[in-house]
Parts: C-alpha cells; structure tokens; sequence
C-alpha cells in the first residue's frame, strides 16, 4: 500500500510543470499576479486561503464559511445562481470554479474574465487543484508543502484481517424522521472511496458505473455493510444522535445491529479541499473502532 501512496505523490508532484509551461517565455516562468480572485466553491476557497492568498478573494458564494475570514467577504451567489452584476461589480482578475459550472465559463468567457476550472472529483485530482493554483498565484512552495503533508497522512493507514465494509452515505429523504427510505452513497470512484481504501477499509458499493447512486432501504439490507459513516449531520446540521436514531429501523444490517453507524458533524466532512486529511482520520477513527470488536 506505501507504493500505491509514493506513486499517487509522485504522479502530482509532475503537475507543477503542466500548470506553468503555457506561462514559460525564453525558459523563465512568469507568474501573473492576481489580486482579484473569486472562488465558486468551499474547497477552493479554502485552497486560497491555506495558500496564503486569502488577502487577494474579494468574492465567494454563500456556502464558503472556512476560515472564518470568510465571512466577511461579498457573496457571489451559489452553484446553481450565480448573482452576474454581482461578480461584474467585483471586478475580478481571476475566477475559479468547478467543472460543473459551463453557464459561469459562458458568462465570464463573454465579459473576457479570466477564469481557471478546477477537479476535485479524486483525491489525485484534489492534490493537482493545490498546485494548480498555486503555480498559477506564485505559491508553488506553500501548495508542495499541503501536498506533501496530505500524502504524508495518507500513509498511516490501519492494517486488519479482515477489512470493514464500508458505506458512505452523503444524502438522505428526509433525515431525522425516524426512518430510512432513499439515501445516497459514495461510489468507488469518488475521493470518500478512496479515503476509505486509505482508512483500511473497503467500499461496501463497488459498481463504478456511478459516482453517488441512490439506494432504498432494500437496496442496503442486500449490501449488508459492517460500518455506515452517515454525513446528514454535517450537511443538515442535524444532531448526530437524531440522525443515527433513524437506522434503527434497518436493525437487521450489521452495521447497525453492532452499533457502528457514525454521524461526524464537522463541517469538513464535505469539503475535498486543504482539510481532506481531517476526513481521513475520522474515517480512520472508525475503522479503528471495528478493529477493537474484532479482538
């Protein structure tokens, strides 16, 4: 597994080369200087701040609450209603956003808004976005120190006979009713599965064919998992023993009958961005947890 780890550090410490060589002119890099950068999302939000560009975001939207300088800081709308005379009003230099986004790239292609989308689908994907922006804002040295501190995590993992089956639920009909009906997991191509892998577990949903299927409460009886990480609390706000209460209605699930379904309300938890490590041991914590019951 450390091999699976060095080689996942090797691959992204070659993106700092592919992120300046459209900027190298007669073999020197020129770094443009952006002082006017909008964030479109929570993870690259604080991707700028944890790079030391926090002084140069003049907008983010309503979901941006980290760090807490954040808060003071112009919205911009959210990821389905960007507020457009808003971020014309900005004046921005630089707008980052995610893939998902093609309307936005339209608009700021239109207005001659310089832009860069960024991939956090992965956690490859999620250390590339580090020093995608930092070679992009001239903080190449702090993004190798973020990426070398994540993969450096990434390497404790916990090693057991027999691996936890594990599944991720990211959203729910109606959490805290007392009941499950449609819930929605991480598949294996997520960066939740792969932490998971890291953690020392396994995915209890292995079809890649989608990246969060539903699933009823049939569907997860037949999964039959030995641990659930339930993220209602930390995506509704809801308290975590409100949001467990609601998986006893599928008692007959092992992760259920043996008191491991876990409600973490940490607001990270849905982040894939600078924290991602701090998901890692959670979901470490968890795994350690099934380890004990096994001695």
């Amino acid at each position: 597994m450390t091999c699976h780890f060095l080689k996942l550090f090797l691959l992204v410490c070659g993106v700092q080369f592919l992120c300046c060589s459209h900027l190298k002119e007669s073999g020197v890099v020129q770094t443009p200087q952006y002082n006017r950068i909008i964030s479109f999302a929570p993870s690259i939000t604080e991707t700028l701040f944890a790079l030391g560009l926090g002084d140069r975001v003049v907008g983010v939207t309503r979901f941006c609450t980290y760090p807490s300088q954040v808060k003071s800081l112009p919205r911009i709308g959210g990821y389905l209603d960007p507020n457009y005379e808003m971020i014309l009003s900005l004046k921005p230099d630089l707008v980052l956003l995610l893939k998902e986004h093609s309307l936005l790239v339209e608009f700021l292609n239109k207005n001659r808004i310089r832009h860069q989308v960024v991939d956090n689908e992965n956690v490859g994907a999620i250390l590339q976005s580090f020093r995608l922006i930092g070679a992009l804002c001239g903080k190449d040295k702090q993004a190798d120190s973020i990426v070398a501190s994540i993969a450096l995590e990434m390497q404790d993992s916990i090693l057991l006979k027999k691996r936890p089956r594990i599944l991720l639920c990211i959203g729910r009909d109606n959490p805290g009713a007392g009941m499950i009906s449609k819930i929605f997991v991480a598949g294996p191509r997520t960066f939740y599965s792969q932490l998971i892998t890291y953690a020392g577990g396994l995915n209890a949903f292995g079809d890649s064919s989608f990246a969060y299927p539903s699933f009823s409460s049939e569907g997860i009886i037949r999964l039959a998992p030995d641990m659930i990480i339930d993220l209602m609390s930390s995506v509704a706000g809801l308290p975590s023993e409100r949001v467990k209460a609601d998986w006893q209605s599928l008692s007959m699930v092992p992760a259920v009958k043996n008191g491991l379904v876990f409600c973490p309300v940490d607001d990270f938890m849905t982040i894939p961005g600078p924290r991602i490590g701090l998901i890692l041991r959670m979901v470490r914590a968890t795994v350690a947890e099934y380890g004990l019951m096994q001695k």
